[in-house]
């Protein structure tokens, strides 16, 4: 049975998209600082101090790329339900360790199978971070990813935004949620390089109801 969700709008807090905006901004205005002062001391003949300037400014450029891909993606991310249909608007970014392709489509609910999750262990630098995944099964195959609650740091809790997104549609749509078997991926370099995502399984096979 198809059940008018209580919620229909699911995106980012605007508290949380100003805060990230607003790091993502301090970021980069001190990189084009770092930028200026490095060519500063290389003019004035400071090799040395220039070089090692310029590399630190190289490792902020990472953090930069890093942090404006998920700034980005917190801007765009959205879930509208409405009646009969949800609006999605889910962004490349929204996978931490892969992209996923982008989409801007409307779903009916009719052509939903059911929403699954699951944990995706991966490691990157020595560090291990288990992400927990939520999909869309459709009925036609396939699946839209639509994106994943992170672990809060220094707590054993988790984000509950993508987990309340896909409990609600499910309800909306009258179908179970699913979880899946964990899965392992590839961190490589900061997310940045040689990062690999588990494929998401194309069978139906699932463990239990939550």
């Amino acid at each position: 049975m198809h059940a008018s969700p209580s919620r229909t709008d699911f995106r980012f807090s605007l508290a949380g998209r100003l805060g990230i905006a607003l790091a993502t901004g301090l970021i980069w205005l001190m990189l084009v600082g770092m930028a200026w002062a490095a060519t500063v001391l290389l003019l004035s003949g400071e090799g040395a101090a220039a070089l090692t300037l310029g590399v630190a400014a190289a490792l902020f450029v990472l953090l930069g790329t890093i942090i404006l891909r998920d700034c980005t993606m917190r801007w765009r991310w959205r879930i509208v339900l409405g009646e009969a249909e949800a609006a999605l608007f889910l962004p490349p970014g929204r996978l931490l360790f892969g992209p996923a392709p982008a989409v801007a489509e409307t779903l009916s609910y009719g052509a939903i199978r059911q929403l699954e999750w699951r944990e995706e262990i991966t490691s990157s630098l020595g560090l291990t971070t288990i992400n927990r995944v939520y999909g869309v099964r459709l009925m036609a195959g396939g699946v839209i990813l639509l994106g994943e609650d992170r672990p809060i740091p220094k707590t054993t809790s988790y984000t509950t935004l993508m987990e309340e997104a896909a409990h609600t549609l499910a309800r909306a749509a009258g179908v179970p949620v699913r979880q899946l078997q964990a899965a392992q991926g590839d961190g490589g370099f900061l997310t940045l390089w040689g990062a690999s995502r588990p494929e998401w399984p194309e069978t139906q096979a699932t463990n239990w109801p939550n």
